[in-house]
């Protein structure tokens, strides 16, 4: 599990330097993970952006709209929700 002080490194280090090189950011934010974990942990848990819960009204009109142009293809359709992730 992360603990509050990775996360806290995770953010302050991409404030400062932006997202990119995920490779090399944990060495140099000084976390002990693999840039593959910083990176879906900033995607998924941390990013400001990130909306959770329940979809507002628009949303789910766009998710039946986009589900009947891409039928089940889930993650797709989870990358037009701006602000969700696809998991």
């Amino acid at each position: 599990a992360w603990t509050k002080e990775e996360d806290d490194r995770l953010i302050q280090h991409i404030q400062i330097h932006g997202e990119g090189c995920w490779r090399s950011l944990p060495r140099a934010a000084g976390i002990l993970r693999c840039g593959k974990s910083c990176r879906l942990r900033w995607i998924n848990y941390l990013r400001p952006d990130l909306k959770r819960g329940h979809f507002c009204e628009d949303e789910d009109d766009l998710i039946l709209k986009l589900h009947a142009l891409l039928g089940n293809k889930w993650s797709l359709i989870a990358g037009r929700l701006p602000g969700r992730t696809d998991n």
